[in-house]
């Protein structure tokens, strides 16, 4: 509940009581008269807050003339019910989106501080590969506020809170990344390959996007609505305080493509993360309050929309791309392993199953692609040379489509009897790679 304080002069009490008769019931109305002003109090449910802050507002209360204060309240008997209308759609004042949203965009030292901590705790658990160190960064990242900034200062044309908010995440982004690289350079020598979430944040896919957009969009409805932004900074975190972290680490490690990737993938969150929530603000009518502000704001909003959805079908692109070809891989991969299945697996001495099963798919997502497949079988016999047409034509066959390449290696593994005592005493009883058959065609 809310309780909007109207101070007014005395001679203007009355009417203005009657005017508010058109947003809310009387029985929310306590007018206290004084001799020189007048305090009205309006107690009213918060999803009604804007619709009473704007009516005041185009009376001139609290520009022109008067004050308004907005409290909360716990409490009230009899209880009072919202509207109808309002039950769905719920929004606070813009008054009080103002003054929640300049408060996060501060760049204090608790921002600083708690940028750095999630940071190093994130760089922990990407080069580590410790899911629950990473959960842990994303809970106390301070990310999600500077990007709500940036969203509600471009909505509503307020320079100020949109540089702050510029300002705020600018340093909290260059933070993340010198500490991968900090991170990253302690751990250069002792990692010889980028562990396997290192890797991931360099290969954006749909998924990503996906996340980042329902991140801005739950963001939105969170901040509009009054609710703590808390539990959603932790989707927004996950989408992008670990990739931006992963950019430092990759640059030190000199792995360029994850690098490169990485940066591509933060972008893409970055501008879905902001365009959610400005789709959400531009829905719940979230606008200034002043008439002139108001259609300034209007005009320019459908461009900036415009603006960020162009710049996320370029920069989406490469994470389209990349999202294809890993369900065409996976295509791939189930049709080899089905065609092994019917073809290899029930020749004499066939261990199943079989050890590598790697695809590698080359083109666009536009025109033609290749496919380039190898496979590794365990054997105790060599297989016959059939072998090969039988699994390309199967996998084809499935496919509808040629393979420019399959790479068949089978391991032919020897068992040494080893109840004679031999001259020299083997260190194993199986010795792999004694022969290595390759089937070409």
């Amino acid at each position: 509940m809310k309780q909007i304080q109207v101070t007014v002069p005395a001679g203007e009490g009355n009417e203005l009581v009657k005017s508010l008769d058109e947003v809310v019931s009387p029985s929310q109305i306590t007018h206290v008269k004084g001799s020189d002003f007048s305090l009205i109090l309006i107690t009213v449910t918060p999803n009604r807050t804007g619709f009473v802050m704007d009516h005041l507002i185009d009376l001139g209360i609290g520009r022109v003339k008067g004050r308004i204060s907005i409290t909360d309240v716990d409490a009230t008997i009899p209880r009072i019910r919202a509207r109808k209308q309002d039950r769905f759609l719920r929004r606070i004042s813009i008054e009080e989106l103002e003054q929640n949203v300049s408060s996060l965009t501060k760049l204090n030292f608790n921002y600083i501080s708690m940028t750095i901590l999630s940071s190093v705790l994130a760089a922990l658990g990407l080069v580590g590969d410790d899911n629950v160190t990473l959960i842990a960064s994303m809970i106390i990242a301070p990310l999600m506020g500077p990007f709500v900034a940036l969203a509600f200062g471009a909505v509503t044309s307020n320079q100020k809170i949109l540089r702050e908010g510029v300002i705020a995440q600018s340093v909290g982004i260059l933070i993340t990344i010198v500490i991968g690289l900090v991170i990253g350079s302690f751990y250069r020598f002792t990692l010889n390959e980028p562990s396997a979430f290192i890797i991931a944040r360099g290969e954006p896919n749909i998924v990503n996007l996906v996340i980042a957009i329902a991140s801005g969009l739950t963001a939105g409805i969170c901040f509009v609505s009054g609710t703590s932004l808390a539990l959603v900074g932790v989707a927004a975190a996950a989408a992008l305080l670990p990739v931006s972290v992963n950019i430092g680490i990759a640059l030190v490690l000199a792995e360029w493509q994850i690098a490169l990737g990485s940066i591509i993938l933060f972008i893409t969150n970055v501008i879905c993360v902001i365009l959610g929530c400005m789709v959400v603000f531009w829905i719940r009518k979230v606008e200034p309050p002043q008439a002139v502000k108001k259609i300034k704001a209007r005009r320019t909003l459908r461009n900036q929309i415009i603006a960020f959805v162009l710049v996320l079908l370029v920069v989406a692109f490469p994470i389209v791309q990349t999202s294809v070809q890993i369900i065409r891989k996976w295509r791939y991969q189930t049709f080899a392993n089905e065609a092994m299945n019917d073809y290899i697996r029930h020749l004499d001495g066939v261990i199943y199953p079989p050890e590598v099963v790697d695809v590698i798919i080359g083109g666009g997502i536009l025109g033609g692609y290749t496919v380039d497949i190898t496979i590794r079988i365990l054997s105790t016999k060599e297989l016959p040379n059939s072998t090969y047409t039988n699994l390309k034509i199967a996998i084809e066959g499935r496919a509808h489509h040629g393979i420019r390449t399959l790479k068949l290696e089978v391991v032919i593994i020897q068992s040494f009897d080893t109840s004679t005592s031999p001259r020299y005493v083997l260190p194993y009883n199986c010795v792999p790679l004694l022969n290595l058959q390759k089937l070409f065609n």
